[in-house]
């Protein structure tokens, strides 16, 4: 694996070219918007640290910038561990698409069929929640089981880490499917667009039982081993973990713990270094690949131009159809994009997280596309 290091100023480090890249005339056009971009991301409010990642046409390029704990002088690299969020999502999305091509479960199917016990509360006016309502986000189902983390992260106090910390830890597979039992359907599934986690980790509960396997064997089986993805999983082991970064919840001096993933891990629980997304995004865009060509079917429209397909947010405009997804969790915030048109993904993550670092994600990841196309 061949890098080209230098350090600069705040610790900033880019490196290019993996054992899949070749270096040409682009590199040092393309190291120099990640320097650029990420030298200015750095100096956002509360930033303390960020990894940029670009996939171009079979190239990869990575930088990292700042310090993972303040004071500290620890710049992320490439062997360090970020907790994805809810771009996990996505890869779950890969999971099930391939489950539909294998016809483990089909998109059209009651999700009753799955569950044991009386679900009978999971339907509006006869109309049951099927396995499509649940990877579009049109189940019905609440944001979160349980429902005490509902409009938690909306409270934006320096307690919130702590309070979905010790929520998570009290919780499991066990109660999440007693309070399904309890859930109230309120509008016709498949009709409206409400984000829900917890359809995401019912649809991880629907994997393990059409194979008979966890979600991480499925991982490590399906993505993981084949791709060489050497760290990515919800389950880690002790050297991962030991990279795995802790991250700051808004201004807040103190890191936040990182999740418990009590539940399926399929809504927001992988975890990933910035080299395993860049080959993930290799991968999403092989459209020779069946499994990502169904993963990539638009299945639900929200409002012109975006669409949802399996879990993935479907967007067209003048860069052709592109593919993205935000994560976070307490501590971390990334976003990942995808653009079949030009062979290119970018991906940002920070450890940091708040109500303003979502916009300062997509406007960075913009900025660059830009750059690029105009290079």
């Amino acid at each position: 694996m061949k890098y080209s290091l230098r350090l600069i100023s705040l610790f900033l480090i880019v490196s290019f070219g993996t054992s899949f890249s070749q270096e040409n005339n682009s590199d040092d056009i393309i190291s120099r918007i990640i320097q650029k971009n990420g030298q200015k991301f750095l100096k956002s409010k509360n930033i303390n640290s960020v990894s940029i990642g670009i996939y171009k046409d079979g190239q990869v390029y990575t930088g990292h910038f700042g310090e993972i704990i303040k004071g500290k002088g620890n710049p992320p690299n490439n062997k360090t561990v970020y907790e994805v969020g809810s771009v996990s999502k996505t890869i779950t999305g890969y999971l099930v698409a391939k489950a539909v091509l294998e016809q483990k479960i089909k998109l059209e199917d009651d999700i009753r069929i799955y569950l044991e016990g009386d679900y009978s509360n999971l339907e509006y006016n006869s109309k049951a929640i099927t396995v499509r309502n649940l990877i579009t986000h049109t189940s019905g189902l609440p944001t979160f089981l349980p429902s005490e983390m509902n409009g938690l992260y909306e409270k934006l106090t320096k307690e919130v880490p702590d309070e979905y910390f010790k929520l998570e830890k009290s919780y499991d597979k066990e109660k999440f499917l007693n309070d399904l039992k309890g859930v109230s359907i309120t509008t016709e599934p498949g009709v409206n667009y409400l984000y829900s986690n917890a359809g995401a980790e019912l649809i991880g509960y629907i994997l393990e039982t059409v194979y008979q396997k966890s979600i991480d064997e499925l991982l490590q089986e399906n993505i993981a081993d084949k791709y060489n993805l050497s760290t990515m999983g919800i389950k880690l082991d002790s050297m991962q973990t030991k990279n795995l970064v802790q991250g700051y919840w808004m201004n807040s001096t103190t890191p936040a713990p990182n999740n418990v993933n009590p539940l399926w891990g399929t809504a927001g629980g992988i975890k990933m270094t910035i080299t395993d997304v860049m080959r993930y995004i290799e991968l999403q865009l092989d459209e020779k690949n069946t499994i990502v060509s169904e993963s990539h079917k638009a299945l639900y429209e929200v409002r012109y131009p975006l669409k949802i397909a399996y879990f993935w947010r479907v967007w067209k405009d003048k860069y052709g159809t592109s593919y993205n997804h935000h994560g976070g969790t307490s501590g971390t915030q990334n976003w990942l994009f995808i653009y079949p048109k030009y062979n290119l993904g970018i991906s940002i993550i920070t450890n940091q997280s708040g109500p303003k670092t979502p916009n300062l994600l997509s406007k960075t990841s913009q900025k660059m596309l830009k750059e690029l196309i105009k290079e």
